[in-house]
């Protein structure tokens, strides 16, 4: 019974009952008559095909008999809605009102091709050769599509539903994204009707009749969205008619479950310890390597090594997990974009009791900016902590204080002249650029020179430097992907589309195999193989920079 008495339909019954009542009380008499009726309907068993088009003409019938026997006078015009004609009995002036509108509203959730041809048809009275003349179509497509639009428009007017919970009760949307997504990201990040859209066709294809059930929108104000969000491909078409969104679309609680397994996991097999020792095993390798910075000390340079060695389990692991599908499931390098969904439903409330002790992680980042310089050539600039601890303050748009702001085009020639000569003779204008650095903790004083405090690599070493860590944690990769990939596929496979599986084996899953959050927290908090900065806000550490020679 709840199937078809819910709470949505106790609220639309009283308030069908309301605006045709002047008097509260009977309009909450009226309304327990009317949903008794339906409840003795639908207990009797011979339940009515479309139980909602019974209903609601159940309900006005109740309505005009009410009218008969208590002579209650119909509402002011004003209050009406102007509907009062001067032919019709009140009741029925209502009624034929609502009529109206409910035609007006199944018209508009026609398919644009069906809208035209009854508009035409109907309301401008073109007969079928005109129609067909006009539109340069065949007279049998134009007699084809009246009879669709009609039975389409008789189904919409007896069964559709007006308004869907995400009319009025949109869910909470979460998403993260890979590559270029530019244009995606610009079309769902400025329309709530956009992510909704993402979460109805996240799991089932929808038409565009049925998101504008749902959504509370007529299709005509839909098509030009739904349109732009095919062509950015973040909805697919299974078939003509239907759509899909582009990626797996989770529940939230679920995906936080999935995350606290692979966190926990990582706690439980020491992923972070494991980490730290195989970097710190091949120090001696990496430290007779030709580079800027081994003075400032192997635990200062693993600010670097660390992250670079935690992206590489997470690829690795990745790897390895992917083997045993690489046959039923391949990748698919023609996606230009990757994503990732989470939705949370409006009655539904996020649980973390599962986090009973304190987290072990931190957030981090990965930013790089490139500049081209007169004497040095193309040189990247990598911040690999824009987070606190480190200098990190957001207004809501962009960040006011932050470490990828205090190198920029204009003064990172001066770094690396003072990386070859620390006592390089200064102009006025580079001497407030060396203050400034030195008030960041980029430089510092050494002697009657200047020491630049982040590491620099050609492109040719850092590529040796990861392959060198890449062979001492390949077995804790392995490991990773072994102990945490059953567990996550459990919790998150069964709200994974068929079609959606390589995409989930080769970017969702590789999420919980990134261990940097933890490793760097336990390298910071919990052992001694970073060095800690005096002072988070003037310090270079987890700043490097890199060239092509």
């Amino acid at each position: 019974m709840d199937n078809y008495i819910s709470d949505e339909l106790i609220e639309a019954t009283f308030l069908f009952c309301r605006k045709r009542l002047s008097d509260s009380e009977a309009a909450k008499d009226l309304a327990q008559d009317i949903l008794c009726e339906g409840i003795r309907k639908i207990k009797s068993g011979a339940e009515p095909i479309s139980f909602y088009s019974y209903y609601w003409k159940m309900a006005r019938n109740k309505y005009a008999d009410y009218i008969r026997c208590k002579k209650e006078p119909a509402l002011p015009l004003e209050v009406a809605g102007g509907v009062a004609c001067k032919d019709l009995h009140p009741a029925d002036k209502l009624v034929k009102h609502e009529e109206i509108a409910r035609l007006n509203l199944s018209l508009s959730r026609l398919s644009e091709i069906h809208r035209e041809i009854i508009i035409r048809f109907y309301l401008k009275e073109q007969s079928i050769s005109k129609i067909a003349e006009e539109l340069n179509i065949p007279a049998g497509t134009v007699k084809g599509r009246l009879f669709d639009a009609r039975k389409n428009l008789k189904e919409r007017f007896d069964t559709m539903t007006n308004t869907g919970k995400s009319a009025y009760a949109p869910c909470k949307m979460e998403w993260f994204w890979g590559s270029n997504m530019r244009e995606p990201n610009n079309v769902i990040i400025s329309s709530k009707i956009a992510q909704q859209t993402m979460f109805l066709c996240g799991h089932t294809a929808k038409t565009l009749n049925e998101l504008a059930d749902e959504l509370g929108v007529a299709p005509v104000y839909l098509e030009e969205i739904i349109e732009k969000m095919v062509q950015v491909k973040l909805l697919i078409r299974p078939t003509k008619n239907k759509y899909l969104s582009c990626c797996c679309v989770f529940p939230m609680q679920p995906y936080i479950n999935a995350s606290y397994i692979s966190y926990k996991t990582s706690l439980d097999i020491s992923l972070p310890e494991k980490i730290c020792k195989a970097v710190k095993s091949v120090e001696n390798e990496i430290m007779t390597l030709n580079f800027y910075g081994k003075e400032l000390g192997f635990d200062y340079l693993c600010w670097e090594f660390l992250i670079w060695a935690g992206n590489l389990v997470g690829e690795l692991a990745t790897e390895s997990y992917c083997k045993k599908y690489e046959e039923k499931y391949p990748d698919e390098p023609e996606r230009s974009f990757r994503m990732t969904v989470k939705y949370l439903l409006p009655d539904e409330e996020e649980d973390w009791s599962m986090y009973t002790e304190k987290w072990k992680g931190m957030s981090w980042s990965n930013l790089w900016q490139g500049f081209k310089t007169a004497d040095h050539g193309f040189v990247s600039y990598i911040n690999d902590f824009e987070q606190e601890p480190f200098p990190n303050k957001w207004d809501g748009k962009s960040l006011e204080v932050g470490r990828d702001k205090w190198i920029n085009g204009n003064n990172i020639s001066l770094l690396l002249d003072l990386a070859e000569n620390p006592q390089k003779p200064l102009n006025k204008y580079e001497e407030e650029i060396a203050s400034e650095f030195l008030s960041q903790g980029i430089l510092t004083k050494c002697g009657e020179g200047l020491k630049v405090m982040l590491p620099i690599f050609t492109r040719e070493v850092h590529g040796k430097i990861n392959r060198i860590i890449e062979k001492s944690v390949l077995p804790i990769a392995e490991e990773t992907a072994r102990v945490i990939g059953a567990d996550v596929e459990k919790e998150l496979l069964p709200y994974v589309r068929k079609d959606l599986m390589s995409n989930f084996i080769h970017w969702d899953m590789r999420m919980f195999f990134q261990p940097i959050n933890v490793l760097m927290y336990y390298g910071l908090y919990d052992s001694d193989y970073l060095s800690k900065p005096e002072d988070f806000e003037r310090s270079a550490a987890g700043l490097w920079l890199m060239t092509e020679n």
